[in-house]
């Protein structure tokens, strides 16, 4: 045991070579195996907290001399790392024979004082709070506080140029500094493996699972840091419930270490896949979208590695889009649906090498919306976004619909493409299987959201004369629907009147579209996976689905490559000037045009796709001035002819996205 014990501790890194990381293994594993008979135990016990007290002591000498730029190597923390992944299995493998407070980790870790090197570990990370990764545009407008669907209202109302306000444009573009992890970080790591192995969440996970949600009337509880909130403050407040593993000692050090926790995930991706678990499991919040989106990712490639389907061949009509689509791809399972698709539009002659299937998911996008179907209503806001139908039932097929376009919104994440379709707040929650909040009517309904806010801060005795039900007119004949148990014969009085608007948002918002969700999450969750999509709030979803409001020139010209033309060529310079006086809407027509989706990627123009993986945006030269300039959107290619003006070139690009951003054909 002892030679086993000094073995451990004295071995290097554990990061170096092959055999080295194999033996430390190899040793640890003798000693749980001693341990777990109950004969040995006491001697490793021993042996283990003696040499984990020692650590523990020159550890937090070393880190108080540490400076965050200058820090040297050490060995030490990887040993303590060792140490107490060694423990902790000794203590679980010889507990299920040997019943006793004896092995208590946590008595051993009050032991040898190991709350007082989680301090030092806790000052050193806090100097390093500071530290800061490259951010994609995406990260960019969720650290901005900007949601996605402001963003594009202003875009959409612009007439000329960018048409974002200067505040707006000022937090776009700014960007953190792409500087690397400091040594001292680097030097933590294996004490902040250490600290999850012993701080998971898993305690107070399982106490979350039984605790049950607020109910509906019950007052919500106010933040103590504010004085006394209004009826209405209490009732439309943007709350979350503060979960038990975000109040443990685990939750408080992720959410305090946001910041170098991402840094060390950004440098090494598969930390999530292995000792930083529990920070993707139960506190992905701390996460940013960047690193989730990262691990969403790589699951997902995982996954599709493990099921072998074939390619699903489409053959549709561009008029017929919807129903083609949806008659073909019915009978697939969603296992199936995973595959690749390849698409024909019937009478045009696009081969699809990638850019016909972007065609096809826009088209589609579009088709889901058509008042025809009755499958969604457009909210009451400017942003244009989209909410079920309480009346899609008009159309028999209506729930079968929605659990195609959910395999749809599913598949288009799958297969990172972006869909022009947006969706109200509470939508993208019901998708991530939250809890929608009175709040999230504002976005469906401004005008009855601010009628009820209204009743919310007025006295409406004798004023308002209400009940807890709600009416509906379905088809020329009014249905009066109970808020609750016999609600139709419960007057609305200063007493109970905040449970009313919060049961009718629940009813407007949840309850009148209940089996239109529940249809189109089962075709979503079919595609991806629930637990990997709850990984996103709900502005991380949008973008999920949407990709970036904003389409930035200047990234765009930055991530092109020139073929037969240079940056300096009067061609080039007109281009470029010319597209910058482009509205959003002709820009998207570009984008359109030129590469397949209107959509940015979430990693800005870096991230366009072609059909052999990931292919900047190109500019080719061509000839003859009375041709249009003209796009290969599988190859993200456009082949400008050489014109001899800017005003030509302004009048054959214009007329070119105009007319021919939408369908295939060869020239």
């Amino acid at each position: 045991v002892l030679s086993l014990c000094n073995f451990l501790c004295q071995a290097g890194s554990g990061y170096g070579a092959k055999w080295e990381g194999d033996s430390t293994h190899e040793a640890a594993d003798i000693l749980v195996a001693l341990a777990a008979g109950g004969h040995h135990l006491a001697a490793v016990r021993d042996e283990l907290m003696r040499v984990l007290a020692q650590l523990v002591t020159e550890i937090t000498s070393a880190l108080g001399r540490c400076q965050p730029t200058t820090a040297e190597p050490s060995t030490l923390e990887t040993k303590f790392l060792r140490l107490i992944r060694t423990l902790a299995e000794v203590v679980k493998e010889a507990s299920k024979k040997v019943s006793s407070d004896a092995l208590d980790i946590n008595r051993f870790m009050v032991e040898a004082n190991v709350d007082s090197l989680w301090d030092a570990l806790d000052r050193a990370l806090t100097s390093l709070d500071d530290t800061e990764v490259t951010a994609s545009p995406a990260q960019r407008l969720l650290l901005s506080g900007l949601a996605p669907s402001q963003v594009r209202v202003e875009g959409q109302t612009a007439g000329f140029g960018s048409g974002f306000s200067e505040a707006t444009s000022e937090k776009l573009s700014s960007s953190s500094s792409a500087a690397p992890p400091k040594p001292l970080l680097n030097r933590l790591l294996p004490l902040i493996e250490a600290f999850f192995v012993l701080h998971n969440g898993e305690t107070e996970a399982k106490v979350d699972k039984q605790s049950r949600p607020q109910s509906a009337g019950e007052e919500p509880s106010t933040p103590a840091s504010r004085g006394p909130l209004s009826a209405a403050e209490q009732v439309f407040a943007d709350r979350e419930e503060v979960s038990q593993i975000e109040r443990s000692k685990f939750g408080k050090f992720c959410r305090k270490h946001r910041r170098p926790l991402n840094a060390l995930v950004k440098q090494t991706p598969a930390l999530l896949g292995r000792s930083f678990a529990p920070l993707i499991q139960k506190m992905s919040s701390c996460l940013d979208f960047d690193n989730k989106r990262s691990y969403f990712r790589s699951q997902l490639r995982t996954r599709r590695a493990e099921s072998r389907y074939e390619t699903i061949r489409l053959r549709v009509r561009r008029n017929e889009i919807f129903m083609d689509s949806y008659q073909q791809l019915r009978v697939r399972s969603g296992e199936e649906m995973k595959a690749k698709i390849q698409v024909q539009f019937q009478g045009e002659e696009g081969i699809d090498a990638g850019g016909v299937i972007k065609e096809w998911y826009n088209s589609l996008a579009q088709e889901i919306f058509n008042p025809n179907y009755a499958l969604f209503l457009q909210a009451g806001g400017k942003a244009c976004t989209y909410h079920p139908n309480p009346m899609s039932s008009i159309n028999r097929e209506h729930l079968s619909f929605f659990q195609f376009v959910g395999r749809i919104i599913g598949k288009a994440i799958h297969d990172g493409h972006n869909l022009e379709a947006f969706f109200t707040r509470g939508f993208y929650k019901h998708m991530l299987g939250r809890a929608v909040i009175p709040l999230d009517l504002e976005a469906f309904d401004p005008e009855y959201f601010v009628n009820l806010k209204w009743t919310l801060e007025n006295d409406i005795t004798d004023i308002l004369e209400l009940n807890f039900s709600a009416e509906s007119d379905e088809f020329g004949k009014t249905k009066i629907v109970d808020l609750k148990e016999n609600g139709r014969n419960i007057p609305v009085t200063e007493d109970n009147k905040k449970e009313y608007v919060q049961l009718m948002c629940e009813h407007k918002l949840t309850h009148s579209v209940k089996p239109q969700i529940e249809a189109f999450v089962k075709g979503l969750h079919e595609i991806v996976p629930a637990n990997l999509l709850s990984l996103f709030d709900d502005k991380e979803l949008e973008l999920l689905i949407s990709g970036l409001p904003d389409i930035d020139i200047e990234d765009l010209k930055a991530n092109t490559e020139y073929h037969n033309y240079t940056p300096n060529s009067d061609q080039i310079v007109w281009f470029w000037r010319v597209l910058g006086e482009f509205t959003q809407e002709q820009k998207a027509w570009f984008l359109q045009f030129a590469t397949g989706t209107s959509r940015v990627p979430l990693e800005g123009f870096k991230g366009l796709i072609g059909m052999r993986g990931p292919q900047k945006f190109s500019i080719h030269r061509a000839y003859g001035e009375q041709r249009l300039p003209s796009a290969h959107t599988c190859f993200n290619q456009l082949d400008l002819p050489e014109y001899s003006s800017e005003d030509v070139l302004r009048q054959k690009l214009v007329q070119a996205v105009t007319e021919a951003h939408e369908g295939f054909g060869f020239a």
